[in-house]
């Protein structure tokens, strides 16, 4: 682990366990390593997990985009490296490169986080954590920010699951990565065998919870182009929209 220019890096060794049927790391897992990569990088600053929980705070990823040329594979090494690019009192901006070793890029991402009291659960005043202002890098992101998804029509079938204790994590409620993990389920083996997600885009609404019944719907909304969502079976509020661009394999 590296931090200079306000840019902080892992280094993540890819294990087959790490890896989906195509023989390349996961959605959840890319997921997964943007949020621990982002999580140590505030901790080395001081406003990371342990120092704002003990105020009873906690950062949230609202949401995330993923854009990618390729994926690493088993025994494949990759470095993923992140960065400030802004911040105001409501959200801050955090990018992501992956890259092997040598510098070749995987791909990018580009996240929006925002901090909530956890007893009202109500958004807090993000330059209250003092200096970010001089924590901005000057790295560049080339990936496009990410778009609004159009609803899906409420009468479009969908097929329904209940979240279980394996999909609930320590602050006990659907863990943002396993909500990509059922998302991706939306694609048949086929699908991705034939294509692979160059892009993808969540944007985190609502919380769901151990035991909710949920219903993954989507639909194509142009050749290679798939927007898709989590709701509630029942009534309720949307808990995540995706869109999601698949890529034809070389």
């Amino acid at each position: 682990m590296a931090e200079a220019n306000n840019i902080y890096s892992c280094r993540y060794e890819i294990v087959p366990a790490d890896c989906n049927a195509q023989r390349e790391v996961s959605m959840y897992y890319m997921a997964n390593k943007i949020l621990d990569v982002a999580t140590r990088h505030a901790d080395e600053w001081g406003i990371g997990y342990h120092t704002i929980t003990e105020r009873n705070h906690a950062w949230v990823l609202a949401r995330l985009a993923i854009d990618m040329e390729s994926y690493p594979q088993p025994y494949d090494t990759m470095i993923a490296e992140t960065w400030v690019e802004d911040f105001n009192p409501h959200f801050s901006e955090r990018n992501f490169r992956f890259s092997t070793p040598e510098g070749k890029t995987y791909g990018y991402a580009r996240s929006i986080w925002f901090v909530i009291d956890l007893t009202t659960r109500k958004s807090l005043d993000i330059s209250s954590l003092g200096y970010l202002s001089d924590r901005r890098a000057e790295k560049e992101c080339p990936i496009p920010r990410q778009g609004r998804q159009k609803p899906i029509a409420r009468d479009a079938v969908g097929t329904e699951f209940k979240v279980e204790f394996s999909d609930i994590d320590f602050n006990r409620h659907f863990n943002s990565g396993k909500q990509i993990e059922h998302v991706m389920n939306y694609f048949t083996m086929a699908q991705l065998d034939k294509k692979f997600v160059k892009r993808f885009e969540i944007s985190y609404m609502n919380e769901a919870h151990y035991g909710q019944t949920l219903q993954l719907a989507g639909e194509e909304t142009s050749p290679g182009q798939y927007t898709a969502e989590l709701r509630p079976a029942g009534e309720g509020p949307v808990i995540c929209r995706c869109g999601i661009e698949l890529k034809e394999r070389d």
